[in-house]
């Protein structure tokens, strides 16, 4: 049986995974002088995170389109296809 091949999709999440797991790891390993008591880990950990609500996500994921693009094939396409159409029914009425 054939190995499955990973997709682009795939592929780019692993990668993303590996780098969050790269990040992660230089964040724990950092270095200090003075011996760190559990106690403060726990406090450390249990402070939830706060974004700034005026940041904006910036949409990079592989399904965005330009909206320019998709309406300039959608039109092609509907042209094309009513060529086709008025082909095939100026081609019924000659032969019948």
């Amino acid at each position: 049986m054939a190995k499955k091949r990973k997709t682009r999709q795939e592929k780019i999440i692993l990668q993303l995974k590996r780098q969050l797991a790269q990040q992660r790891s230089q964040e724990v390993t950092i270095p200090t002088k003075i011996p760190v008591r559990q106690e403060a880990i726990s406090q450390i950990k249990a402070k939830p995170i706060i974004k700034n609500p005026e940041e904006k996500k910036h949409d990079k994921s592989i399904f965005f389109y330009d909206l320019k693009l998709v309406k300039r094939d959608l039109a092609k396409s509907l042209i094309l296809t009513l060529i086709v159409i008025s082909f095939e029914i100026v081609l019924y009425l000659r032969l019948h």
